[in-house]
């Protein structure tokens, strides 16, 4: 499954609440959801729960709030994950514009010369020190502006306060006030703060990792996630409950969804010495969609070592990708296919796939996902007036 950006994608989505908001938006908006009420609203809220995908929401009960007030299905971007997904909610463009293609980031600016990033964090793979600050890195890596910069009206952002003023949450922020919370009750009272302020924000953004940090760990339909996604399910029911009447719409979405994947189908690539000796640096993308990039010369090398591998992943050209609108509509990221490198591994079932830099400790990830899965792809868009 690959994203619907004809009107069924949550960059579609970005663009009916950017309209709401009083915004300019070159796109047509969601297909099957009709929002022109949401203009009418005194505050559109969007309510991102990491990882909490189609799939995760049969973990609850039927008559869970979530459940009871989805109206439609939406796909996440490509890669499926949160470095590209969440860059997405918060500049109202796709992977193919704003250029962040997964958790490593293959930087060719100037002085980075090809590293490979963990970009939200702003780190190297590895050993080694970024060549400048943080927040010089991405000023010359992120290109698309924040969406709360463009809006007429005030807009404010409500993060877990230890990533609120981080460099990339900070840059992709702009132009809203910003507010740290702690835990999920945190995040509700903040929510409360900003809609019953005498003049509330006409947008706020508000964003709950910790299922995605659960399902990672423990896996994604371990006890131990069903039970934080049904008690986050009840506190937002009783929380909705208590600001009936405020004249607020909220929309409630994710990133992603999740699969689990065993450790028999992690493919190590040290262990595929012919493959690896083709590559001209390390992986980037995620375990799930995997982007190569070739020394000169060696795509065919490449291509017979991937033969071992046809059980496990489908190869793709990256421009073959780029050109079929894989990574989204709009003009492209200078450095897109840069980024991306020369081949692209889609990876089949739940088999993943990973490489490992010297001074970076391999771990395990129960949880995953990025693919192209419905259960990877497929998330939830849960809307309710209250």
């Amino acid at each position: 499954m690959w994203p619907d950006f004809e009107g069924g994608s949550i960059a579609d989505l970005m663009q009916d609440v950017v309209r709401a908001c009083g915004g300019g938006s070159a796109g047509e908006g969601l297909r099957d959801v009709d929002a022109s009420a949401w203009r009418d609203a005194r505050s559109v809220v969007l309510l991102v729960l990491d990882g909490v995908g189609m799939k995760q929401l049969e973990l609850l009960p039927e008559d869970s709030f979530l459940r009871r007030h989805c109206m439609t299905t939406l796909t996440s971007v490509f890669p499926s994950t949160t470095a590209a997904a969440i860059t997405t909610f918060m500049t109202a463009r796709p992977p193919a514009v704003h250029g962040l293609t997964g958790w490593h980031l293959r930087c060719t600016e100037p002085s980075l010369d090809g590293r490979v990033l963990a970009i939200l964090p702003v780190t190297l793979r590895g050993d080694g020190e970024l060549p400048c600050s943080q927040e010089e890195v991405l000023a010359r890596v992120c290109r698309a502006p924040s969406v709360f910069a463009s809006l007429p009206a005030a807009s404010q952002v409500i993060s877990p306060a230890d990533i609120a003023h981080s460099p990339f949450n900070t840059l992709h922020s702009a132009g809203a006030g910003v507010v740290g919370y702690t835990g999920l009750e945190g995040m509700l009272t903040a929510l409360t703060d900003a809609l019953r302020a005498p003049s509330p924000p006409a947008y706020v953004y508000a964003y709950w990792p910790d299922f995605d940090h659960c399902a990672h760990v423990r896996g994604c339909a371990s006890d131990s996630a069903r039970a934080l996604l049904c008690a986050a399910d009840a506190a937002l029911a009783a929380w909705a409950a208590t600001m009936a009447g405020c004249g607020v719409q909220l929309l409630v979405t994710a990133d992603h969804g999740f699969i689990d994947a065993p450790t028999e189908r992690l493919i190590e690539v040290e262990h595929l010495p012919s493959l690896a000796d083709c590559l001209a640096g390390p992986l980037s993308g995620e375990r799930r969609a995997v982007f190569c990039h070739l020394k000169p010369g060696r795509a065919r090398d490449f291509e017979g070592a991937l033969q071992a591998l046809d059980c496990a992943c489908i190869p793709w050209r990256s421009s073959d990708l780029v050109a079929a609108g894989r990574f989204g509509p709009g003009e492209p990221h200078p450095r897109l296919l840069e980024r991306i490198g020369d081949y692209t591994l889609e990876m089949k079932a739940d088999w993943t796939l990973r490489d490992t830099v010297p001074g970076e400790r391999a771990h395990r990830l129960i949880g995953v996902h990025g693919g192209t899965s419905e259960a990877e792809m497929t998330v939830p868009l849960v809307g309710k007036v209250l």
